[in-house]
């Protein structure tokens, strides 16, 4: 089972900061035609009270064209959020 969190506080709260936290972006695909993608943001980390994986997601979920916009929204999400947790890139599974 994962729990999923959209408020990076209430993330903060949960999770278990003694044990692995990991990050990554997700791009998808938005358009037919490839040209557009959303840029879903993770970290991921063990809650504190039931074990299971935990998962922040950014809810502010951006649609760009470019790669190198891409990258720079990843690299401002990872200064934002997973550096301050001492986050790793990877992910948890169940």
């Amino acid at each position: 089972m994962r729990e999923i969190v959209y408020d990076f506080e209430e993330f903060k709260r949960k999770v278990d900061l003694n044990r692995p936290i990991h990050h990554r972006g997700v791009r998808k695909q938005v358009d037919r035609h490839g040209v557009f993608f959303k840029l879903v943001f993770e970290i991921c980390g063990v809650s504190k009270e039931s074990g299971t994986v935990l998962v922040f997601k950014n809810p502010k979920i951006t649609t760009i064209a470019s790669l190198r916009s891409q990258k720079i929204l990843y690299d401002t999400f990872v200064q934002k959020y997973a550096e301050p947790l001492g986050s790793t890139e990877g992910a948890l599974e169940p």
